[in-house]
């Protein structure tokens, strides 16, 4: 029995037997979310204050609803003999699980802090000639790809725990000798 206990910051960069946690945001994917960052950059032609406080403000609770909501069932569903089971043969163990949805909730904290601090007109005061400044288009980008990479991050919160449903049953199907047809 494997008694090791290791905490997030060590799994978000080193791992538990799986490949390294920032590695999840930091893949391929991270090109579109850029790519979103940068045509939403060009799009949006207000100031971050005034974007942040029409809209991403209050999508964001959106976002932290939906994601705890998912969460909470989640946590239910890991707590299930059944997930345990399963969790014996992923490669990065039951931590991965786990850390996974901690990781989409720190994704959603840290848009948040962006956007709240745009939101304050931080950035419009810093650098208030936006229409040029290289510096505040970069911190634009940076917001918005902070938003599309936290939606992502909300769809897998609910994309995991619906799958954590489906092996559930799965599994607890194959005991009783059910057909999982």
């Amino acid at each position: 029995m494997d008694t090791k206990f290791i905490g997030y910051w060590y799994w978000f960069l080193k791992g538990s037997g799986g490949k390294a946690g920032f590695r999840r945001i930091l893949n391929a994917w991270i090109l579109l979310h850029l790519s979103i960052g940068f045509v939403m950059t060009l799009l949006v032609e207000v100031d971050l204050q005034t974007a942040a406080n029409a809209v991403l403000l209050p999508l964001a609770g959106i976002f932290v609803g939906l994601s705890f909501a998912w969460a909470g069932n989640a946590q239910a569903l890991m707590q299930t003999s059944e997930i345990d089971e399963m969790a014996d043969f992923h490669e990065g163990g039951f931590e991965e699980y786990v850390f996974v949805y901690q990781t989409a909730i720190l994704s959603i904290l840290v848009t948040l802090v962006f956007w709240g601090i745009a939101g304050l007109s931080v950035f419009d005061k810093q650098w208030p000639t936006q229409v040029h400044n290289e510096w505040y288009f970069g911190v634009k980008i940076l917001l918005f790809t902070l938003s599309s990479l936290t939606l992502r991050e909300c769809w897998h919160v609910v994309m995991g725990a619906q799958w954590m449903l489906l092996m559930q049953r799965k599994i607890r199907r194959s005991r009783t000798g059910k057909s999982n047809e």
